[in-house]
């Protein structure tokens, strides 16, 4: 993937974020950046706060059931707190999607554009990366220059939202890839991976 960047965030999906924010900006010393509440839709939602120090970027999301259990909250309960997803940076995210589609890989949903205070933001996420894993890849493409974007749109980020609580709510589960006719299926392992000492 000649377009990648580097990485642009992490997200955590967490119980408590006043208890989160609390150790990443008063102990671990990064600066709160962006933050929005209710993020979602009239089913489920979350709010959520990015922090950054130096160039590392962290999203933190706490989850809201309404009349359905918040994405967020089932990720929890399925995987524990920690990380849902990376995004990767990328200067071309059409190209990139191009080129992992050709190999492929499905996504949850179509590119989301906007704009923060700064610049231009497109975003897309994949599927997740494994079975029976919550682990996913967001590509970010972010404009450099003169107007170049920094933080998050809310409007992006409660698109992505409401593209996973689409296939949350209709009990579908996917991969990044189709395991069962990829030429990784042929593949499996004899033995089991050991434990590193």
């Amino acid at each position: 993937m000649e377009q990648a960047t580097g990485f642009d965030h992490v997200t955590l999906c967490v119980d408590n974020l006043e208890a989160a924010e609390f150790l990443f900006a008063k102990i671990l010393g990064f600066e709160v950046i962006w933050s929005a509440r209710d993020v979602g839709s009239h089913t489920s939602s979350m709010d959520t706060i990015v922090v950054q120090r130096g160039t590392a970027k962290i999203a933190l999301m706490q989850g809201h059931d309404k009349t359905g259990k918040s994405q967020i909250n089932e990720f929890i309960e399925r995987y524990g707190q920690g990380v849902q997803h990376v995004a990767l940076e990328v200067d071309d995210i059409e190209a990139v999607c191009r080129e992992w589609e050709a190999h492929g890989v499905k996504f949850s949903g179509p590119v989301k554009e906007g704009r923060d205070g700064f610049g231009p933001l497109k975003q897309r996420f994949t599927y997740p990366l494994f079975p029976h894993s919550g682990l996913f890849f967001e590509l970010t493409q972010r404009q450099h220059g003169e107007a170049a974007a920094r933080t998050f749109v809310r409007s992006t980020v409660e698109s992505l939202y409401k593209d996973i609580e689409r296939d949350q709510t209709s009990g579908v589960e996917r991969t990044i890839i189709d395991y069962d006719s990829s030429p990784l299926s042929g593949q499996k392992q004899k033995k089991p991976l050991k434990k590193a000492s």
